[in-house]
């Protein structure tokens, strides 16, 4: 046998290598021959159109956009999401093709530029809802803090949005951002698809002027609110003993914890600092060398005329290379230096034991700790020693003097507006109080007091990183003493309730005054003799128009006070002037005057009123508010509508009968399905699957 392969051993070579030739030629061949199986049909609907695995796998690529841009998608629809199905990942796709279908067969999905114009959208419906919580949680105290923030922060927003679309763009080889901006296109088609529908409850014309009687008719009144810090001054300074008893009240309540909005817990807070690694400082401390900027001009004139950045001569584009090369030469050093502050927090931990993702620091750790002054210096060493420069000492930044809450961190010039980004995601500087209470943020970000935080760093819109440092933290919960809070405000609210409750357990001689002369005036006088000194006299509001739902301030009162805008004095007026025939005139109440006088301990004060007349819906006042009856009463009965029944119409299991969704086999590498249905009642049991895994 051998000595046969030996006789015949070139000829066995040249057959076998022909044979393995043309098995090479023909696989290509083969291949574009043989069906794709992602071009099968998966699933189909009434209307004849069909789905196949490549739709299910743009739905899957739509859906992992999505989430990198704007993950809020994910959310209920009553949360700022599409309401998306969270089964199976499968699942997931199908709601998605659906409901795209279905918004793009009503003519509401748009192109590329839809999806731009969406972002300031998101950005300002995301920075409303963080301001609404900041001013709850008693950190924006004022219009003219709420407005300032506002703005900053929805320009924050929305530049990190535009920051995820890039992200997002090299998510797929050839993609550019118009398909991103498409895929955001098709999101708002939906969100519009549920605005259609919540305009479409029909109102006979007698169901509309019930809607809007119910709703909109008013009574007049003369009103005024009486405060209990007006007596602030005649309260009698509280011992030590009685001031710690009135914190110890409300030290663990937030304000909506308790009738007198008064509450004492805290957010977390931080005491930290941070190392500043400036782009620009770095840029401008780069020494040019012309030879250099010479060989980067003839290296791209070694280019065809098409592809050149410096088409011009040396002289002319100068300038221009010279920027390149001080961009260029300050990125490479900020990433030495990265690696440096790395390098040091490294050598510093190594050997540590470890509790999960946090190390086990030993005692005397504070003692022998990296600080921000040693790194910044190994940083000014390391540079010189490795790439022969002499950097720019790093900026500290040392911020131990007081607490600092997500509010206080983002209004911090550069940190406060930096995030730390790991992959496609990424986390505010602001939000680290709040980390430790958040088991997804750790998993994005390790944090740890009294270690530096360097891998990663955080990084502004500017390209500077900061590496910064937890001293302390004090997690959420109620405050640890009057002078946590501050002593002027436990005082001043100490004083305020001491206020209110001297005006309460004086109510009926107020109701009293009024009823002798059918006037608010005897009763505000009334209420003032309560207090010591000169007491500054309240204005009355004229002709307030109160509602089941709001007051407003009719043509007489420059504004409403907001104490008095309360379900508590509303309540009050309607029960009041409930037994007035609506048509009654101002004349023929004033015969009878009706007064009201009600604690409002929300506004930690009484409201007094004197009913005017009832105040009826005209009809030039339905016309003009016409729309907004019948979109505040179409949302009422769908909102109803759906919590009876269970059910939205755009879950995936309603859209899947609505559209007649039969399943038709399972998609390449799963099994032949035993039958077929809706996607609603299959596979229920497999988690969605995180397109960024």
């Amino acid at each position: 046998m051998l000595k046969f392969i030996r006789k015949y051993q070139l000829f066995i070579l040249v057959v076998g290598g022909s044979l393995l030739m043309v098995v090479f030629l023909l696989q290509p061949v083969l291949t574009r021959l043989s069906p794709d199986p992602r071009k099968s049909t998966v699933a189909k609907l009434a209307d004849g159109t069909t789905f196949n695995g490549f739709d299910y796998q743009r739905a899957s690529f739509d859906l992992a956009v999505l989430k990198r841009v704007y993950s809020r998608v994910f959310a209920p629809f009553e949360q700022g999401g599409l309401g998306l199905d969270q089964g199976a990942e499968e699942n997931t796709e199908l709601h998605w093709l659906l409901l795209s279908k279905q918004a793009n067969d009503a003519g509401l999905v748009g192109d590329a530029g839809e999806g731009r114009t969406w972002l300031p959208i998101l950005a300002q419906r995301e920075a409303g809802a963080l301001i609404q919580q900041q001013m709850q949680e008693g950190l924006i105290t004022s219009q003219e803090q709420a407005i300032q923030a506002m703005s900053e922060m929805t320009l924050q927003i929305e530049n990190g949005l535009a920051r995820n679309v890039a992200l997002a763009t090299g998510m797929l080889r050839g993609m550019t951002e118009d398909d991103v901006y498409r895929t955001l296109a098709y999101a708002r088609g939906i969100q519009r698809l549920y605005g259609v529908f919540s305009s479409m409850p029909a109102f006979s014309d007698i169901g509309a002027i019930h809607a809007a009687k119910d709703r909109y008719d008013t009574i007049a009144v003369d009103a005024v609110l009486i405060k209990g810090e007006l007596f602030a001054d005649s309260i009698p300074e509280p011992t030590d003993d009685q001031l710690q008893a009135f914190f110890d009240l409300y030290k663990g309540d937030s304000p909506s914890d308790n009738d007198f909005s008064i509450g004492y817990t805290q957010p977390a807070r931080v005491k930290l600092g941070w190392l500043t690694l400036n782009k620009q400082v770095i840029e401008s401390s780069i020494v040019i060398d012309r030879i250099e900027l010479n060989k980067l001009w003839r290296t791209d004139h070694q280019l065809p005329e098409g592809q050149r950045k410096y088409p011009g001569d040396f002289a002319g584009e100068r300038l221009n290379i010279e920027n390149e090369y001080r961009a260029n030469r300050a990125l490479d050093i900020m990433v030495e230096a990265d690696k440096i502050l790395r390098s040091q927090v490294l050598q510093a931990t190594r050997g540590l034991s470890k509790d999960g993702d946090l190390f086990i620091l030993p005692e005397d750790w504070d003692t022998n700790r990296p600080t921000l002054e040693g790194l910044a210096q190994s940083v000014v060493t390391g540079l010189r020693d490795q790439l022969g420069i002499n950097a720019p000492l790093p900026t500290i930044d040392i911020r131990t003097d007081r607490w600092l809450n997500s509010f206080d961190i983002s209004s911090l010039q550069g940190f406060g507006a930096s995030a730390f980004r790991v992959g496609s995601r990424q986390l505010p500087a602001y939000s680290i109080p709040q980390v430790f209470d958040s088991e997804e943020a750790q998993a994005l970000v390790t944090i740890q007091p009294r270690v530096p935080m360097v891998d990663p760093a955080s990084e502004d819109l500017e390209g500077n990183r900061y590496y910064a440092i937890i001293y302390d933290l004090n997690e959420a919960g109620p405050a640890d003493s009057i002078d946590d809070v501050g002593r002027e405000k436990v005082l001043a609210d100490y004083r305020t309730v001491k206020g209110y409750e001297l005006l309460a357990s004086n109510l009926e001689g107020m109701r009293t005054a009024a009823q002798s002369t059918g006037d608010l005036a005897p009763a505000i006088t009334a209420a003032l003799a309560l207090g010591d000194g000169n007491i500054t006299r309240p204005g009355v509001a004229r002709n307030l128009l109160v509602g089941t739902q709001g007051i407003a301030r009719g043509r007489l009162a420059s504004s409403v006070e907001p104490g008095l805008n309360t379900p508590a004095f509303r309540d009050a007026v309607t029960e009041a002037a409930a037994g007035l025939d609506q048509l009654t005139p101002p004349d023929t109440v004033a015969q009878s005057p009706i007064l009201i006088a009600v604690e409002l301990p929300s506004a930690k004060g009484v409201g007094l009123a004197k009913v005017i007349a009832p105040r009826p819906m005209t009809q030039e006042d339905y016309a003009g508010n016409l729309n907004r009856i019948l979109n505040t009463e179409s949302n009422s009965q769908i909102r109803d509508a759906m919590l009876e029944s269970n059910a939205s119409p755009f879950s995936l299991s309603s859209i899947s009968d609505r559209y007649g969704y039969e399943r038709v086999k399972k998609r390449k590498g799963d099994e032949e399905a035993d039958d077929t249905g809706s996607e609603a009642e299959e596979s229920e049991a497999t988690p969605a699957e995180d397109p960024d895994a």
